[in-house]
Parts: C-alpha cells; sequence; structure tokens
C-alpha cells in the first residue's frame, strides 16, 4: 500500500512540475503550428476551409439518407464532426507515444506530460480555427448564437481535462508497445461510427442504452448540447466526472511507476 500511495505521489508531482512549465508547452505547441504552415499563405485556415467543406458536403448526404430536417440535422452533425476532429486528434497525437521527442528526452530532464500538453494545446489552436464553422451554421442555418452557448465554455474544459489525462495514459502505454499505435488509430474508427455524430441517438428509440454507455458520447454531448441551445443532462455530467476521476488515478499511476522507463523504450 505505501509503494503505491509512493507511486500515485510521484505522479502527481510529474503533472505539476509539467504544469508549473506552462511556458514550454504553450511556446513548444504554438512553434508546431507556426513551423507545419510556414510555407502556407491562409497557414491553420486550410484545415478549417476542408473540414467546413466536408461538414457542409456530409451533412447534406446524410440529412437526404436518414430523411431529417437540414436545419435540425446540419448543426447537430457539425458540431459533433468538429469536436470528434479535435479529441481523435489528440488521441492520434498521443498514439505516436514519445517517439517524435525522443531526441529532446534522452538529452533533457523534463516533466514527461510537457510533451502531451504540447500536443493538446496544439489541437486546441486547430479547434478555435474551426470554431468559425460552427458558428457559421449556427446562425445560416440554424437558431443562432445565444447566452446558452456560454456553458460550452466550462464543460470544455472539463473534457480538455479528461482528454488530456487519457493522453498521457495513451502516450505511456504506446511508448512501450509501439505496435499498439494501429490498434488506437482502428479503435478510433470504430468510436466514430458508434458514437451520435453522423447519426442521432433519438433514431434509437427504445435502445438508448447502446449510446449512454458511451462515454465518448457524454464528452461531446457536454459542449454540442448547449451549442444547440440546450443544458447537457445529469447522465452527461456524471459520466463526465466520473471518467476525469477514473483518469486522473490511471494517469497519475502510468506516470509515477513508468516515468524512470519511457527514455529506456524509445
Amino acid at each position: 500500500m505505501k509503494n503505491l500511495s509512493h507511486t500515485f505521489e510521484e505522479g502527481i508531482t510529474e503533472i505539476k512540475n509539467a504544469l508549473l512549465s506552462h511556458e514550454q508547452w504553450l511556446y513548444m505547441a504554438v512553434q508546431d503550428i507556426k513551423l507545419r504552415y510556414r510555407r502556407s499563405m491562409i497557414g491553420p485556415w486550410w484545415v478549417t476551409i476542408s473540414t467546413g467543406v466536408m461538414v457542409v458536403m456530409l451533412g447534406f448526404l446524410w440529412s437526404h439518407i436518414f430523411g431529417t430536417d437540414l436545419e435540425n440535422y446540419l448543426p447537430f452533425f457539425a458540431v459533433g464532426f468538429v469536436l470528434w476532429g479535435w479529441m481523435s486528434g489528440q488521441i492520434l497525437d498521443a498514439a505516436g507515444g514519445f517517439s517524435s521527442f525522443q531526441g529532446v528526452i534522452k538529452q533533457m530532464k523534463l516533466p514527461f506530460p510537457i510533451f502531451t500538453f504540447r500536443c493538446n494545446i496544439r489541437q486546441l489552436i486547430i479547434l478555435a480555427h474551426n470554431t468559425v464553422i460552427i458558428a457559421a451554421v449556427l446562425l445560416l442555418i440554424g437558431k443562432g448564437l445565444s447566452w446558452m452557448n456560454l456553458v460550452a465554455i466550462p464543460s470544455l474544459i472539463l473534457i480538455q481535462l479528461n482528454l488530456t489525462l487519457l493522453s498521457i495514459v495513451v502516450t505511456i502505454f504506446c511508448s512501450r508497445y509501439q505496435d499498439m499505435t494501429q490498434v488506437i488509430n482502428v479503435g478510433s474508427q470504430i468510436v466514430f461510427f458508434f458514437t451520435p455524430i453522423l447519426w442521432q441517438a433519438e433514431t434509437l428509440k427504445n435502445r438508448t442504452y447502446l449510446v449512454e454507455m458511451n462515454p465518448v458520447y457524454h464528452w461531446i454531448e457536454m459542449i454540442r448540447a448547449p451549442l444547440l441551445g440546450r443544458f447537457p443532462s445529469l447522465s452527461n455530467y456524471l459520466w463526465s466526472l466520473a471518467s476525469l476521476v477514473v483518469l486522473s488515478l490511471l494517469a497519475a499511476y502510468f506516470l509515477g511507476r513508468y516515468r524512470s522507463r519511457i527514455s529506456y523504450w524509445l
């Protein structure tokens, strides 16, 4: 029991040290965006344009396939699709493990969560650009913007915490077993189709338990619901808070137990 508590304590200390070094990972995340689009005229806006075209085209297609009203379906799909891109981007970055940072890791002693925070902020910057798509769809086709939309801000923070902790666990796991990267890639595609993004939960009628047991659905709904003019449900809050507790324990345990071995795995 003493060893277990010591493991958690070391893991928590590692996360605290990384948070105190916020200037480093914020700077590195911004530099990553600048370097990625340094030869581009409009930078990350290319991602926004391509995502916007995808949302409009798929929105028209699937609304006709499902026989639903475009005014109701497109805002639902646009918000879900943009949020999924943000979530999956963080997890797929994490699936790459620490391999892309091995040069720094082997030369300098830094808290390992710094590299996870760096990738997360990078995806958050892209999400900030893609919010233009959500705003445009809500204004032009949906019910417009309202004060209810502000509820999405604390929800976004809560879900980002969940994603960051999950990213830490995935990164350490994939650094140890590097062939698991493909499993994460395939798994993310399966989760996409099992989560109400293309389709709406109401279509399941009396089989909604299929989505109620999916934590990703609750994460998306925490942000999507206020953007569409309604409060998240109690179930959404309970699932999101419960996953935060579980992922906090897992992240602290993984960091406390394996941080001294990570550089040898690379």
